[in-house]
């Protein structure tokens, strides 16, 4: 049985302070959630710490046990050039930790019989029946028909052969970069400017770096799955989303642009120029994020804050329900947490949308995790076994996730 013992008394009026936020998650009893006296203190002392030594402008982290917040800090700013409060409300960009997410959405779909998992996506996007594979023999580069095609399995678990463009040769980065499929802007930090079913064309004309299933390579696959999710239901990609996760959900801030009436919720985004933090990107008229995006980047597009994420979270560890509303079975869960890429795996694990990995804990035991990140530093962990989630958000490009990984840690240590 779990127990923990930690100051209520002091985390009570924080746990108040979220309850008219973002869904209202409840305040929990933090002395139930199995974590060793002191710790939330020391987590809280560290992330402090970071601020104060201008490491990092500001940042919040959550800690949700049995569906109640037990554990809830933020410390510094979101904009390090005009002091601007970070709020425990405030809008921030998550990038890829929109991958879940829309996996889920994808796998709602499979529940209603819309597709299999190893069907080819060429079924469902037709230019995809003629991609190639790039192979290099002899020194010689060649374009090869790939040993079978690209299915939707591989496009949830990372195997399909897409890469992001970059990190993968002269060769595919000049491909992308023709096809005008590519991260771009300021630090890389807004997608190709076309929608996803252009997209989709475009990257059928870009050759795979190796065969559908051989290996994991990050890429924009999830985008590829944004697009099947308009072809399988019918509707835009963000009014699916809306009307069949974030509503059913109560994650009334997620969305893929940020509407004028929560503009000053937005938060900055950081970055370090010699050695110093400053803003590289802010609420402004021409803001991609307010005027909206073609590109609905099932892959890194949403922005949401972190109470709506810890309800994705809970939906996902109480097997596919969120206070009445069933989004996906429990069935369905199961397999989206069971590791997807053997043999495919490099080392690996891989879920559909989400990384698979050990935890050791205080304790001296080893339990199962389920978590991703974003390219702006933020971070969660679902651990099913604890019943325990985690959640870390800040600003800043490109990522590192050097300070969410140690508050993880220390929470982990503290779990006996």
């Amino acid at each position: 049985m779990l127990r923990i013992h930690s100051l209520t008394a002091f985390l009570m009026p924080l746990m108040l302070s979220l309850a008219p936020v973002a869904a209202e998650l409840p305040p929990g009893d933090a002395t139930s959630a199995g974590i060793s006296p002191g710790t939330f203190e020391k987590v809280r002392a560290h992330l402090e710490s970071e601020v104060t030594a201008n490491k990092i402008a500001g940042g919040m982290h959550m800690v949700v046990h049995a569906g109640k917040v037990v554990y809830f800090a933020s410390s510094g700013v979101a904009d390090i050039e005009e002091r601007v409060p970070l709020d425990k409300d405030a809008l921030m960009r998550i990038y890829s930790m929109s991958k879940p997410i829309i996996s889920a959405a994808a796998m709602k779909l499979w529940q209603q019989g819309k597709f299999r998992l190893d069907d080819p996506v060429s079924r469902f996007i037709p230019s995809l029946a003629g991609v190639k594979v790039r192979v290099v023999e002899k020194g010689e580069e060649q374009l090869v028909p790939p040993r079978r095609p690209i299915s939707v399995r591989d496009l949830l678990r990372h195997t399909s052969g897409y890469s992001y463009g970059t990190g993968h040769g002269d060769a595919i980065n000049q491909a992308h970069r023709r096809e005008g499929v590519l991260y771009h802007g300021v630090k890389g930090m807004f997608p190709p400017e076309m929608t996803i079913a252009q997209a989709a064309d475009a990257l059928a004309r870009i050759p795979l770096i190796h065969h559908p299933g051989e290996r994991f390579t990050y890429g924009f696959n999830t985008d590829l799955v944004g697009r099947l999710i308009e072809v399988w239901s019918g509707k835009r990609l963000d009014h699916y989303m809306q009307a069949e996760m974030f509503k059913p959900l109560g994650m009334r801030d997620t969305d893929f642009f940020v509407p004028a009436e929560k503009a000053d919720r937005f938060a900055a985004c950081h970055s370090l120029e010699d050695g110093k933090l400053v803003v590289v990107d802010r609420v402004s008229p021409d803001n991609p994020y307010l005027r909206g995006m073609k590109f609905l980047s099932g892959g890194g597009g949403l922005v949401s804050t972190m109470e709506d994420y810890a309800r994705f979270c809970l939906m996902m560890i109480r097997g596919g329900e969120l206070d009445g509303q069933r989004v996906l079975a429990r069935s369905t869960v199961n397999t989206m947490f069971s590791d997807q890429l053997d043999p495919a795996s490099g080392g690996s694990r891989w879920g559909l949308g989400f990384a698979i990995s050990s935890i050791k804990l205080g304790s001296g035991a080893t339990v199962t995790g389920f978590r991703w990140g974003g390219y702006a530093n933020t971070e969660f962990v679902i651990i099913p076994e604890l019943g325990l989630i985690q959640v870390f958000m800040r600003q800043h490009v490109p990522s590192t996730h050097r300070v969410s990984r140690r508050l993880f840690e220390m929470i982990y240590e503290g779990v006996y």
